[in-house]
């Protein structure tokens, strides 16, 4: 693979917290026409900048493009084997893929990133992968795209288009130009990768013609992330992104049926603060216990009456969770520790807040539950808290967004094309 490009540097705009292109990004693609029209704050129409700034450098303007989102997600509650009951909120940070048939072989890749931590451009030759004739196992494919760290983003992407190849009878022909534009915080327990390989498998199935369902498409990503990452199942996220609507939580189980789901209530609202990276050899924490009892009851208080016993129970279920994955000690044995306890602290003086726990398998980002906009306030303070303890300044997430299924694609046409 080949890395000759920089990173990209630039600012966003935020509109009610949300990520929203500058005013010029707000009309049609110059060469191109959508199928349909994204919402702001999607991540989609910076897409759509970066495609009309790279004609003809990197996309060509006579031919489609295919464009596709996953949204990143908050393990709200729940235990992290694949059996175990977990409650699940897609958040407003996705990934979104764009991807337009080449006349060569080689697959061309382009995410732009901030701040030089890694490759930005990658390509290589369909031959490469054993491609089209012949895919190279999961062994030879972990040899391949693995070695350098910096490269690493591209082995989801060049991983979706193997295991669709392998599992799915995919033989192209043709390479393809990809970008990649997600604005998922990476190794922060938000399923950033998971997002990236789902909107990636998607967009390759959907140029390619090949039909998946659902649990197909769940299946395939957990493939790549399975056999080329050597990560655990997490076919639940992929579901839970598939699935998600926005403002509702997943209640996902253990099983191929569609997941239930549950509406947040009005008056309440869930905001997330990401407390850091995690040290490069730092393990994943995995924690079962009593979590599928502390989702199930968090399900039944949420369709229960609205009383403040009832509320109040909710962030006691929360602050449990923490308890039962070793938090809660006092001694901020961790980032994600010191927000607990510091919002535990804030609900004991009468503040604003119902509960709190770290959350996801990396357990760096912590959820809140409190009213609706006064918890806005008392993330804002927690997120001033971290900074001062440890200088690092959070990401906060607030707004949801709809899943990959819900989202559907979008196809540029170019002008004047029948």
């Amino acid at each position: 693979m080949e890395s000759p490009g920089h990173c990209r540097r630039g600012t966003r705009r935020m509109l009610h917290g949300l990520p929203v292109p500058s005013a010029s990004t707000r009309h049609t693609v110059k060469f191109f026409v959508p199928s349909q029209d994204p919402a702001e704050g999607l991540g989609v129409l910076m897409l759509f900048r970066l495609i009309e700034e790279s004609v003809p450098a990197f996309f060509r303007s006579d031919r489609p493009i295919v464009i596709t989102r996953a949204p990143g997600r908050l393990a709200v509650l729940g235990g992290s084997a694949p059996e175990a009951l977990r409650l699940q909120l897609p958040i407003a940070e996705g990934a979104c893929v764009a991807v337009q048939q080449s006349d060569d072989d080689l697959v061309r890749l382009w995410a732009p990133c901030r701040d030089g931590s890694r490759s930005q451009m990658l390509s290589m030759r369909l031959t490469d992968l054993g491609l089209p004739d012949a895919p190279i196992d999961y062994q030879e494919a972990r040899a391949l795209l693995l070695p350098d760290p910096r490269d690493r983003w591209a082995g989801y992407l060049l991983g979706a288009l193997l295991v669709l190849a392998r599992e799915r009878g995919l033989r192209p022909k043709h390479g393809s130009d990809l970008l990649l534009y997600s604005d998922v915080p990476e190794r922060r327990g938000v399923a950033a990768s998971t997002a990236i390989t789902l909107a990636a498998m998607r967009a390759f199935a959907l140029q390619h013609g090949v039909e998946l369902t659902p649990a197909e498409l769940a299946s395939l990503v957990h493939t790549v992330e399975h056999e080329i990452f050597g990560a655990a199942d997490r076919r639940g996220d992929s579901m839970a992104l598939l699935r998600a609507e926005a403002g509702e939580l997943l209640v996902l189980r253990h099983g191929p049926g569609d997941p239930g789901r549950i509406a947040v209530p009005s008056d309440l609202e869930f905001i997330a603060l990401e407390t850091g990276p995690l040290p490069d050899d730092a393990a994943a924490v995995a924690v079962a216990v009593a979590d599928d009892a502390h989702a199930a009851r968090f399900a039944e208080l949420l369709h229960a009456e609205p009383s403040d016993a009832n509320r109040r129970e909710l962030g006691d279920l929360l602050f449990a969770a923490h308890a039962a994955r070793g938090g809660g000690s006092g001694e901020f044995a961790s980032p994600a520790d010191l927000v607990v306890t510091a919002a535990r602290a804030r609900r004991d003086a009468g503040g604003p807040l119902l509960g709190a726990t770290a959350t996801g398998a990396t357990g760096n980002t912590v959820v809140l539950l409190g009213p609706h906009t006064k918890i806005w306030y008392e993330a804002l303070r927690l997120k001033k808290a971290l900074h001062q303890a440890t200088g690092h300044s959070a990401h906060v997430f607030r707004w949801s967004s709809p899943g990959a299924l819900s989202f559907g694609s979008i196809e540029l046409r170019p002008i004047g094309a029948a």
